[in-house]
C-alpha cells in the first residue's frame, strides 16, 4: 500500500487516536498540522487541520482525555 493510501485510511476515520496523530505528524506527505477551533458538533474532541504537500487540506479529531471532559474543558 502506498504512503498516500495509508495516510488517507487514517484521515478518513475523522476521529483518530493520539498514536495515529503522531504517525500523521511524522509523515513526509504532511507539510503542516495545526490545532484549530473546536467543532460544535464534536465538543469532546480536539480539531486539527492537516495540509498535505500536494495542497490538500483535511480535518481530523482527537478525543479529549476523560479528565478534561469531566472538568468541562
Amino acid at each position: 500500500m502506498s504512503d498516500y493510501n495509508e495516510l488517507m485510511k487514517i484521515v478518513d476515520k475523522e476521529v483518530i487516536t493520539v498514536k495515529e496523530l503522531r504517525h500523521i505528524t511524522n509523515d513526509e506527505l504532511v507539510s503542516q498540522i495545526s490545532e484549530t477551533k473546536p467543532d460544535p458538533k464534536r465538543k469532546n474532541c480536539f480539531r486539527y487541520e492537516l495540509k498535505l504537500t500536494n495542497g490538500e487540506i483535511y480535518f481530523v479529531f482527537v478525543k479529549k482525555p476523560w479528565y478534561m471532559i469531566l472538568r468541562g474543558e
